[in-house]
């Protein structure tokens, strides 16, 4: 097959301008984006459980060395993935432990998959103008500059999964059908890649992996093709097979379990039928992942392309042919199965959420590329050689504009309300009692209960806010909530009498969970043991509830300001 090659001397300007890009993009986000949420508590009990792996693991590094360190990181139990920590482990050798350096992490995926596009399409089409769009398609994308949940400011698999499924789609590209041996040998790698970041990945990529051999076994060169797919999945196989076996217990345990049989199961299930699943799938991908901005200015390309193609087919029936259409065919190709075979196991699973639904993102934008090449190769030529360069540069510069504009803007915007930042301070000021006075009483693992289920004053969130602040890993126990279900009464007053510190919360409105509303009905219970035999430190107000704290009373209380 003829490999499109564009001039050396543009690739090079081409690379070091993306280079240059993508040092601004790491920097702003860096310096500004990120820095709107790492001086607040670390937000969410899933990014909380991973930056608790990540220091924890950085904590063994440093007492047991360097290899030891990794190797403790990589290979302890692990159901959801087994990598995140290993790379901010990495860059806390580097930087130091902080949040900022695991949320570079985040920005660091996000800069490879923007790569990998980059160079995947500009081998493949010979020309820059569709590589730069696709630069600017992932910067115009909402999920990740959301700062919300899954997005690049929150330190969790969400978003790395989705990154790295980026790279794996950029690897299926360069294959070219898979009749290249070698990028099929990439391709594998980066799928092993993708299934230790998250584990979650297999059941896509057993259905990714049926669709490319449909694909492969029903053209030209059928033989080579299948083989060499078949390749890739033996070093799919081999590179991530021992970490899942060794996880699989807790995969099993976590997944299979939790997910269809365990109590979990039963309150996350939203009980939605077929059309409704679908529904709240692509409806929340559309709102949460592509957002408006992403929707409007891919439809208004979309929208000029379809009638620039209308136009020139009225002038001549000749159908584009050579290896563009065939790369834009590949690519649409690619990009349609890796957006459905996750589309539809997200669509048939009985959990909902819409933080996983990113895994989608590559595979829509691959595919949008590859019907955006293939119109301009209807358009094109039809034109002059100088009118149809001039429209390809029109096209990849409107795109990345767009996209640099949107992330600017979202990284220079503030996420958070006056009113949130300053509860958040109350988090932390918090936090920084507790510790104090855990110190100065000796308490070498302070036990501290909550009757709600809340991100922001457990012992688990307790644990990470004292060590991004102190540098000091204290073992917080988390003797309430048990869980987001119900227990019994006398386990929760058993757990309540066993704590160092109590957080109350009084009247206002009832959690979302079972935990949250069984406490609530033992609101007048727990109040008078906590009076009786507590001492009530602060009373607050925190995120429109009404709080106390208290302390056992032979606790140093806290300083007078």
């Amino acid at each position: 097959m003829i490999r499109i090659r564009g001039d050396r001397k543009e690739a090079r300007r081409s690379n070091a301008l993306l280079m240059a890009l993508m040092i601004g993009e790491f920097l702003l986000f860096d310096r500004i984006g990120a820095h709107w949420h790492t001086g607040i508590y670390p937000r969410w009990n899933d990014q909380i459980q991973y930056l608790t792996e990540a220091y924890t693991g950085y904590e063994y590094l440093l007492g047991h060395g360097f290899w030891a360190g990794m190797w403790q990181t990589l290979l302890h139990p692990a159901a959801q993935g087994t990598l995140d920590d290993c790379y901010a482990v990495l860059l806390f050798c580097l930087a130091g432990p902080s949040r900022s350096a695991a949320l570079a992490v985040n920005m660091l995926a996000f800069l490879a998959w923007q790569g990998g596009f980059f160079f995947a399409i500009r081998r493949r089409s010979g020309s820059g103008s569709m590589a730069w769009a696709s630069a600017g398609l992932l910067l115009c994308l909402a999920g990740p500059w959301s700062g919300s949940t899954g997005s690049a400011t929150d330190f969790r698999l969400d978003h790395l999964a989705m990154c790295t499924m980026g790279v794996v789609t950029a690897a299926a590209l360069m294959t070219e059908g898979f009749r290249r041996l070698g990028w099929s040998l990439a391709f594998g790698a980066t799928v092993a890649l993708a299934l230790c970041t998250r584990f979650l990945t297999g059941p896509y990529f057993v259905l990714i992996f049926a669709a490319l051999l449909a694909w492969a076994g029903s053209g030209p060169e059928r033989r080579r093709r299948a083989t060499h797919l078949g390749f890739a999945a033996i070093v799919a196989l081999v590179l991530a097979g021992p970490l899942v076996w060794l996880n699989r217990l807790s995969v099993y345990n976590y997944y299979w379990i939790g997910h269809f049989f365990g109590p979990e199961s039963a309150i996350r299930n939203p009980h939605l039928n077929l059309t409704q699943s679908i529904a709240f799938v692509w409806g929340h991908f559309g709102a949460d992942h592509l957002g408006s901005a992403f929707e409007v200015l891919a439809l208004l390309i979309s929208l000029g392309l379809v009638a620039g193609a209308l136009a020139s087919t009225r002038r001549s029936r000749a159908a584009p042919s050579g290896p563009r259409a065939a790369w834009a065919g590949e690519a649409a190709m690619i990009g349609g199965i890796f957006l459905l075979a996750p589309a539809l196991i997200l669509s048939l699973h009985n959990l909902k959420s819409p933080v996983v639904e990113g895994i989608m993102t590559p595979g829509i934008v691959l595919l949008l590329l590859g019907c955006w090449e293939a119109l301009l190769g209807i358009i094109q030529p039809r034109l002059s050689a100088t009118a149809a360069k001039r429209l390809g540069a029109a096209l990849g510069v409107l795109v990345l504009s767009g996209g640099a504009a949107y992330f600017v803007v979202r990284q220079l915007t503030p996420p958070h309300s006056p009113q949130f930042v300053a509860d958040a301070h109350k988090v932390n000021s918090l936090a920084d009692g507790i510790f104090l006075r855990s110190r100065a009483a000796g308490i070498t693992a302070p036990r501290v209960a909550v009757d709600e289920v809340t991100d922001c004053l457990d012992g688990q969130v307790l644990r990470v806010i004292c060590y991004e602040r102190h540098r000091v890993w204290v073992p917080f126990v988390m003797t309430l909530p048990t869980g987001i279900g119900e227990e019994s009464k006398s386990v929760l007053l058993d757990r309540l009498a066993q704590s160092d510190f109590v957080f109350i919360t009084e009247g206002g409105p009832v959690g979302g969970w079972p935990y949250d509303r069984e406490m609530r009905a033992l609101e007048p219970t727990t109040a008078a043991w906590c009076e009786a035999h507590l001492y009530p430190v602060d009373r607050f107000t925190l995120f429109g509830q009404s709080m106390v704290l208290f302390q056992r009373r032979d606790l140093p209380l806290p300083a007078r300001p």
